[in-house]
């Protein structure tokens, strides 16, 4: 008979941290009429649905969706989440495979802010493949512009998931005229690259629509968020709105929807 050994001590206490910060099940409905495809933009890998009623005779809404920590949420993870949601709202869904999105250990800085360049590189480029062959719309977002803004934002949401915050702020804030919203769902930050950022900000990034949602449950990730919504009330961000909503740290695409739809024209929603 063999003899069963306890787990060591530290490792119990990891364990539920890693419950907490990696991630969770997909939950959502997998019942869709077409299935999500795996495609490569150059040497960036990454996940797309399209939906079946897709025609390129209108505009469509993309969303960008980056995962979380290594080993719990991946892009495929990530588009099973959207699917249903996207096949139902007329969204088109690209997930990115990621590097930089260590939610639990240490990192090296050095490292890590070449994971998020790489990640940038990675983001920009499965958005110019998906915008070469399906029909993205635009919208007016200011009748009275300021000297300098735009007056239309792309109608892309670039919305991360527990550790896909830091390339989520990193690429948003650093590519404001790419996107419509950023949008965290139960997100990490970081203050430090926070301030890294901060010296090249356009006064565009500091317009940008950024909303962030997290679970009543979630201590970690209410501290995360709040340090970002310090930061960002300091620097100028002046169109910045959070919630928090009931339970833990549990994938909640439909909130995410919810929030951006209200930025979107009526002829993109279903």
């Amino acid at each position: 008979m063999s003899k069963k050994y306890p787990l060591p001590s530290p490792l119990l206490l990891l364990l539920p941290l890693l419950a907490v910060l990696g991630g969770c099940p997909v939950t959502q409905d997998q019942q869709t009429p077409v299935e999500p495809t795996v495609l490569r933009a150059g040497e960036h890998k990454y996940w797309l649905y399209v939906p079946s009623t897709y025609t390129p005779d209108r505009e469509w809404p993309m969303v960008v969706t980056l995962h979380g920590t290594f080993g719990f949420d991946d892009g495929g993870a990530q588009i099973r989440e959207w699917k249903r949601l996207a096949e139902d709202n007329g969204l088109i869904v690209a997930a990115p495979a990621l590097k930089s999105v260590q939610g639990i250990l240490p990192v090296i800085k050095s490292m890590w802010h070449r994971d998020l360049e790489t990640d940038e590189r990675a983001v920009l480029a499965v958005m110019d493949d998906v915008q070469a062959n399906y029909r993205i719309g635009t919208y007016t977002t200011n009748p009275k512009p300021r000297r300098g803004l735009p007056t239309t934002r792309p109608a892309v949401l670039l919305s991360g998931f527990s550790a896909g915050g830091y390339p989520m702020y990193y690429i948003g804030l650093r590519n404001p005229e790419r996107f419509g919203m950023i949008l965290g769902r139960s997100c990490n930050s970081d203050v430090d690259l926070f301030d890294s950022l901060e010296p090249t900000l356009s006064p565009q990034a500091r317009q940008l629509p950024i909303y962030m949602f997290w679970g009543r449950d979630e201590t970690a990730m209410a501290r995360h968020n709040w340090n970002a919504i310090a930061w960002l009330s300091r620097h100028g961000f002046k169109n910045t709105d959070w919630k928090t909503i009931p339970g833990g740290h549990w994938r909640h695409p439909e909130v995410a929807y919810n929030v951006w739809k209200n930025e979107l024209p009526a002829a993109m929603i279903p």
